[in-house]
């Protein structure tokens, strides 16, 4: 009779050892997924802002280019970034920089 427990007792293991083996895979996926999830929320975060960044520095042209008529923002312009002048001024450059 022994041995008649001992075969049932095997067959009733095996089941129970294979549903452990296959709950710690899941558990194992589960936490890789929940891993690649964080880091897709994180570059959706990064995505967004540079987004926004590149959103705000398109603003600024459109506004630049509707001033495109205006003479002091082109004189400005001119001053600031090729160093322009209208005859008669001077022009001091800071060198301590």
């Amino acid at each position: 009779m022994k041995s008649a427990k001992k075969g049932k007792q095997n067959r009733n293991f095996l089941p129970l050892l294979l549903l452990i083996v296959l709950l710690i895979a899941a558990g194992v996926e589960l936490i890789n997924v929940s891993g690649k999830l964080r880091a897709g929320r994180a570059e959706e975060a990064r995505l967004t802002a540079q987004k926004q960044q590149s959103q705000q520095e398109n603003d600024a042209l459109r506004a630049d280019l509707d001033k495109a008529d205006d003479p002091e923002f082109l004189q400005e312009l001119a001053r600031e970034q090729l160093g322009m002048a209208e005859a008669g001024e001077r022009i001091f450059y800071d060198v301590n920089d």
